[in-house]
């Protein structure tokens, strides 16, 4: 959604706008029209010095050059002229500190006029100089004194007819601080000092208004003045914004009818330069490239953008119950000079497709794309081929994108996928590397050639380039989890310790994670306490994994930690009911623990599952004997 600072090209008086730039003609020009000298000194003394008494006398040949009383205040208008255009010159080339100073400077000489003249017809003059410094002081993001000079200009000057522009500016600032109520109070004043016959002009304030009211959650209103722009001049940005806004409320019908209203402005017309609101900008969402021909992209102008956002909004709130519906109607609705738009839907709908497991239709449709699109639709059949097991299909859906767009990164990894496939390292990294030159932070390509790497062994290769990625991508888990299986695989258990806290900090409740980092403190001679506290997270995290279960039951057996060793072996024993071991296990703990008779009742169970175990019918032979039994 467009916000942006008001423009008053076509106005001779025209306030400063937002980046503190004049946006009338010059400064000069705006000045001589409201009447004041357009004369430029070329003395440069000061004024004081031209403040003589008048009983003094000089000679004749330099009385001719001496400043009257009555000429001074005409000489420091002619310097304040100057000021004035030097500080819109300055803010033009957005020298905006000095600006300010030549600002503030013109208002200290006009100030001093003022006190030797009381002419009124010079109150367009201070208008000017208050304005002017205003404008610098919004250009410097001094907003708070900005809006005073504001203030005090719209007071010592009631009813001027420019004040509606000062209030405009004043809105642009509240708006600007976040201060919606405040913009739209402003917004709305300027709006009631304006012509009626000011049509563009209400319709960029109305447009203000509406995003005011947009941004302080008052849809309705915001309705209201981006309906009135568009009844008076219709313009596809706001009918986008007016879309939106029925979108937020959940009016289907209305956005239906502002869909229509959107393909009916034609794409043509000249597109103004707005200062994009990014809380309502349009984020195109399709692949968009350059180069090529015209059938291998899909190449999407700012008005299409819109329209295609608007029309994936409209097809994604009517398909709640069938996933058809709202797509038919919006074909429907685009007219054919929309080829574009329709071809990125179907792109969408074929998406959608793979995303619900329907992989014959979306084959089908990515098919009929390839006239259309033929890079983006034979690189999705390359991965969908590549993904379903046939490596000869992929590879030829590759070859036909990369030929329809030589820089396609997405289409050479692909091909480079099916060489690593083939076992044709040196093509497959050959085309990762071209990958990357084209798209540097394209992270397959960069992956995969350290997954390459690994493979043949080129450990530093491998590890270089995952460090890389992790620049790119430092939470990804999967690039921190290749680097730390690197530094293990090099015995730099430090390191792989360090990488693997990292890991568990991303994903913390991963138990081969937990139990890798257990056992890498066990590797490198640290802390067992870390290391058992690792293991058991892992077994919380998942108790069904024996190996963790083992390790932890043994390891309390060996610290003499019977009664606890006996859980985990019960564990074990729910896991594989038929493994007798886990059983041997339970009721030799309990004996460790002198709890003989539950250790006798633990074997006598065993021997009625496993009637041939020699081991249970010796225990308990024992166990009766030193109870008496």
């Amino acid at each position: 959604m467009t916000d942006s600072a008001y423009d008053f090209s076509h106005v001779s008086a025209l306030p400063m706008s937002r980046d503190g730039s004049s946006s009338g003609s010059d400064g000069m020009s705006f000045i001589s029209r409201l009447g004041t000298s357009s004369l430029f000194p070329t003395s440069t003394r000061d004024s004081d010095a031209m403040s003589v008494s008048s009983r003094r006398t000089f000679s004749p040949q330099f009385q001719a050059n001496v400043a009257t009383p009555v000429d001074v205040p005409k000489i420091l208008e002619e310097k304040i002229n100057t000021l004035l255009e030097e500080s819109v010159l300055l803010k033009q080339e957005k020298k905006y500190g000095e600006a300010l100073e030549k600002a503030k400077e013109a208002v200290k000489k006009e100030q001093m006029m003022r006190k030797r003249d009381s002419d009124k017809s010079r109150g367009e003059l201070m208008f000017s100089t208050l304005f002017n410094l205003a404008s610098a002081y919004e250009a410097n993001s001094m907003h708070d004194k900005a809006l005073k000079t504001y203030s005090i200009c719209l007071t010592k000057q009631r009813g001027h007819p420019f004040a509606g522009r000062l209030r405009i500016s004043m809105g642009n600032i509240y708006y600007a601080q976040r201060d919606y109520p405040s913009a739209i109070k402003c917004y709305e004043m300027a709006l009631d000092q304006l012509s009626k016959d000011d049509q563009a002009t209400r319709s960029k304030l109305r447009w203000n208004i509406g995003n005011a009211f947009f941004r302080s959650g008052r849809l309705r209103e915001a309705v209201k003045n981006y309906q009135d722009v568009m009844d008076s001049n219709p313009d596809y940005q706001a009918g986008f914004n007016l879309f939106l806004c029925h979108y937020a409320l959940g009016d289907e019908d209305a956005m239906k009818q502002d869909l229509m209203t959107l393909v009916g402005i034609c794409a043509n017309n000249s597109i103004e330069d707005h200062v994009v609101d990014q809380v309502l900008s349009a984020q195109n969402e399709a692949q968009i490239d350059e180069g090529a021909d015209n059938q291998s992209l899909v190449v999407l102008s700012a008005y299409d953008q819109l329209l295609l956002t608007a029309a994936r909004l409209v097809t994604s709130s009517l398909d709640k119950a069938d996933g058809t519906v709202g797509y038919d109607w919006v074909c429907n609705a685009l007219e054919d000079n929309q080829e574009h738009v329709t071809t990125s839907l179907e792109l969408d709908q074929a998406i959608k497709r793979l995303k619900r497991k329907e992989f014959g239709v979306a084959t089908e449709m990515l098919m009929e794309l390839q006239q259309k699109c033929k890079a983006v639709a034979s690189t999705n059949l390359s991965c969908l081929s590549f993904l379903g097991g046939n490596n000869q299909k992929a590879s030829k859906y590759a070859e036909l994108a990369i030929e329809a767009d030589r820089y396609n990164a997405n289409a050479l990894v692909n091909k480079a996928n099916c060489f690593f496939i083939d076992g044709d390292f040196v093509s497959a990294k050959d085309l990762y590397l071209e990958a990357v030159e084209i798209e540097a932070d394209c992270f397959e390509p960069i992956y995969n050639l350290g997954l390459l790497c690994l493979s043949q062994g080129d450990i530093a290769s491998a590890l270089q380039a995952f460090e890389k990625l992790h620049k790119l991508t430092p939470n990804n888990p999967e690039v921190i989890y290749q680097i730390a299986d690197i530094y293990d695989l090099q015995g730099r258990y430090k390191d792989a310790i360090k990488w693997f806290s990292v890991l568990t900090a991303r994903i913390p409740n991963d138990s081969s994670t937990l139990s890798r980092l257990g056992q890498l403190y066990l590797n490198a001679n640290e802390d067992p306490q870390e290391a058992m506290h690792y293991k058991l997270e892992s077994f919380r995290n998942y108790p069904l994994d024996l190996d963790i279960i083992s390790w932890i039951g043994s390891k309390f057996v060996k610290d003499e930690l019977y009664g606890k060793s006996t859980y985990f072996f019960q564990q074990a024993a729910l896991i594989q009911p038929n493994e007798v071991k886990w059983g041997l296990m339970v009721a030799s703990a309990l004996r460790r623990v002198e709890e003989y008779e539950s250790a006798l009742r633990e074997y006598e169970k065993l021997l009625k599952r496993f009637p041939d175990n020699t081991e249970c019918k010796r225990n308990i032979m024992t166990l009766r004997q030193n109870l008496g039994t």
